[in-house]
């Protein structure tokens, strides 16, 4: 019995090394796929509270835009809880700042979103 079980092991290590890359192969598999990397602006006061930006970007592309923004007042929330969404599809489908506007209605949210974006952009050099 000792022996069939010896056997059954060496047969699954032999198949698992077959299925491994080896030497450049993994480093080129890696290489190939751009870094995620996640960049903070600073958390910019507004009236209200204050608003941050965090960027994912991958390569040179933003694929995800988050943010923290004030809630504890009621009206806050509701007009963060509008204005965030619309901010963040505009990064995302613009790529960037430019052609970002002001939500209206929101305008220091904006304000403060846009500046804390900016500095986020900057060091994820884009």
């Amino acid at each position: 019995m000792k022996t069939s079980s010896k056997r059954t092991v060496s047969g699954l290590l032999v198949g698992a090394a077959l299925i491994v890359p080896v030497g450049n192969a993994w480093g080129a598999a890696l290489a190939a796929r751009p870094a995620t990397h996640v960049f903070a602006g600073p958390s910019v006061d507004m009236r209200w509270g204050p608003v941050q930006v965090q960027l994912v970007v991958k390569g040179k592309t933003i694929i995800d835009v988050r943010s923290s923004y004030p809630t504890e007042r009621a009206r806050s929330a509701y007009i963060n809880e509008q204005a965030i969404p619309m901010l963040r599809s505009q990064v995302l489908k613009q790529q960037g700042i430019k052609n970002v506007y002001a939500i209206g209605g929101a305008t220091m949210t904006s304000e403060a979103y846009g500046q804390s974006l900016q500095a986020a952009l900057n060091q994820a050099h884009l």
